[in-house]
């Protein structure tokens, strides 16, 4: 009888608890160690990195394709809408006398509304100008002559409304043209402005209300409503067809050019204007 202890069981379980360690060791190991899916989840981000690089330049030439695109639709919106003073009432090249070209125009105009003021019976409230036959400055000839281009369109409109009107008067509010544009810009546009006093009935007044925008042909422009006032002195039922007064400050815009802006100094600040603050 031996009296040595049995130690089989104890080391055999010893290294069967050594082997376990080693292998979830080893599994550890190996799963900390496993790059699994890493790999192409780099590969897929380098591949967005590089797309993203051939995206960005797309980007940057659809950018300035759109920048191309929307300044000719502005200069398209600038052209249907701008006022460009037509060859009769632009001094001809080499004309000896600016001044004088300007009265020989301003007679024919006044021919035009005289004759449509007769027609609806009317007595002619004359066109906002100096009545006497004095010739103006040489270098006021353009100025002028693009006021009596409005003048005629403006009077033009009012003693074509679907009935008669009662009376009229057309006036220039300032004698000069009017650099305006955003406020904190450079100038934008030049305004040459008009003052239209009317008494007619309601139906007519909105009729020119509507005209005066209006854009007909190539080469027309609006006259854009600066201001409008209404009044009606019917106060009593019994008045009959009601007459009302209407005043609309109109303006035609004349765009600068890009170098034009950079020289243009705004008109001081008299009231709000089609350009926003600059007035």
């Amino acid at each position: 009888m031996s009296l040595r202890p049995d130690v089989r069981k104890p080391m055999l379980k010893a290294w069967s608890a050594l082997g376990a360690t080693v292998v979830v060791c080893a599994g550890i190991l190996w799963w900390l160690s496993d790059p699994g899916e890493l790999p192409d989840q780099m590969d897929q981000a380098k591949k967005a990195a590089i797309t993203g690089k051939v995206d960005l330049v797309t980007r940057i030439k659809e950018s300035k394709a759109a920048v191309k695109h929307l300044e000719g639709t502005i200069e398209a919106l600038k052209k249907a809408s701008g006022f460009t003073p037509a060859s009769d009432f632009t001094v001809p090249a080499n004309h000896p006398q600016p001044g004088q070209y300007f009265n020989e125009r301003k007679a024919a105009v006044e021919d035009h509304l005289r004759e449509l003021s007769h027609k609806r019976s009317l007595a002619y409230s004359g066109l906002g100008f100096d009545t006497t036959s004095k010739v103006p400055k040489n270098e006021d000839a353009p100025y002028l002559l693009a006021m009596l281009q409005l003048t005629d369109k403006a009077g033009s409109i009012i003693l074509s409304t679907p009935t008669a009107i009662q009376s009229y008067r057309i006036s220039q509010p300032v004698k000069y043209a009017e650099i305006t544009g955003p406020e904190g810009r450079p100038p934008l546009l030049k305004e040459y402005a008009l003052k239209l006093e009317v008494r007619g009935s309601l139906t007519d007044l909105l009729w020119i209300f509507h005209a005066l925008a209006q854009v007909e042909k190539a080469g027309d422009y609006p006259l854009v409503i600066r201001r409008f006032t209404i009044d009606s002195k019917n106060a009593k039922p019994t008045d009959g067809i009601q007459q009302h007064d209407a005043v609309y400050e109109v303006a035609a815009m004349s765009f600068l050019s890009p170098d034009e802006r950079t020289k243009a100094v705004a008109t001081p600040k008299r009231s709000s204007g089609l350009g926003g603050g600059s007035r």
